[in-house]
């Protein structure tokens, strides 16, 4: 499931590198291709633990996405908006006229999503399986029904998470041992590595990207052939660059809300959330970076290391 994740989460960046470096004959064909499975993808997986998080109860359970999903959206729509607002400034245009309701929600910002996997997660929490078993595929067709805009993306996205969860809990316990043990054994390498910290890769790649875009055509390279590949390449390294920083507690608290380990009186790093099955499957968050020992390290960084 990592390896799918993180093939989800390089198909969003190649979306936004070609609206931002762009555009390139090749990759609108792969996006145009891509475009109806990348975000259903994306949040069918963020539904398939979705059972097993609220078994934990419904105040763990919401505990868990304020801190893994609604702090990271809070945090990066911050930097993004600042990020508007200071070019507004540098270019002497005036600010936007609703800059405070984009204070709270931006449709056009790239951090939807988290939005909306948020509000999916309350709506979920007091449903018993049955209604969520019918609603997913129900909300999947109305969603088809209304016009493209985001109540048509809201509605249809909510379905597919509820289908995760359905496929969660009906089709995985009964997947034969032998597919599993197969599946397993698929080399997914480094897109395994960005599925595992894939709330990493999503909050950071698009502001790193608008910026090294920037940088280098301000070098005068602007031919889309040489610009996509940098818009690509350098937003996942900076990802992995944060993945590995996580250890430090200023870093990690981009990701998730600082919490306190009472048991050793110091605060849990992202390194040891990400040894954690549900610290480090980001997206998905079952339920946050819940406590743990501190264990002796076994690799050399939390990048290499083996959703939310």
């Amino acid at each position: 499931m990592d390896g799918v994740r993180g093939l989800a989460i390089v198909a969003v960046v190649l979306f936004h590198a070609e609206l931002v470096a762009g555009p390139l004959t090749w990759l609108s064909e792969v996006n145009q291709e891509l475009a109806h499975v990348r975000m259903p993808l994306l949040v069918g997986l963020s539904g398939l633990l979705l059972a097993r998080s609220l078994a934990k109860g419904p105040r763990r359970h919401l505990a868990g996405k304020v801190r893994a999903v609604l702090w990271p959206y809070l945090v990066w729509a911050t930097l993004d908006l600042t990020h508007v607002v200071v070019d507004r400034l540098v270019a002497r245009e005036p600010l936007p006229a609703d800059l405070a309701r984009l204070a709270v929600y931006n449709p056009a910002s790239y951090l939807w999503f988290l939005a909306f996997l948020f509000c999916y997660h309350v709506l979920a929490t007091p449903m018993p399986a049955w209604l969520r078993s019918v609603a997913g595929p129900v909300l999947v067709l109305v969603g088809g029904t209304i016009e493209s805009s985001d109540l048509h993306r809201f509605v249809a996205l909510a379905g597919w998470f509820l289908v995760g969860d359905l496929l969660g809990r009906v089709a995985g316990p009964r997947v034969p041992r032998s597919v599993a043990a197969a599946v397993g054994e698929v080399r997914w390498g480094v897109l395994a590595r960005i599925g595992r910290q894939s709330v990493v890769y999503y909050a950071c790649h698009l502001l790193v990207m608008v910026y090294v875009v920037r940088l280098v055509r301000e070098a005068g390279v602007d031919d889309p052939r040489l610009v996509v590949p940098v818009a690509v390449v350098v937003p996942l390294a900076v990802g992995a660059a944060l993945v590995r920083l996580r250890r430090h507690r200023w870093v990690d608290a981009l990701f998730v809300w600082p919490r306190v380990d009472s048991t050793a009186g110091t605060e849990q790093s992202g390194a040891d959330a990400h040894r954690d099955q549900e610290g480090r499957e980001c997206l998905a968050t079952p339920s946050g970076r819940p406590r743990s020992t501190r264990r002796p390290r076994s690799t050399p960084s939390a990048a290499s290391s083996s959703r939310s």
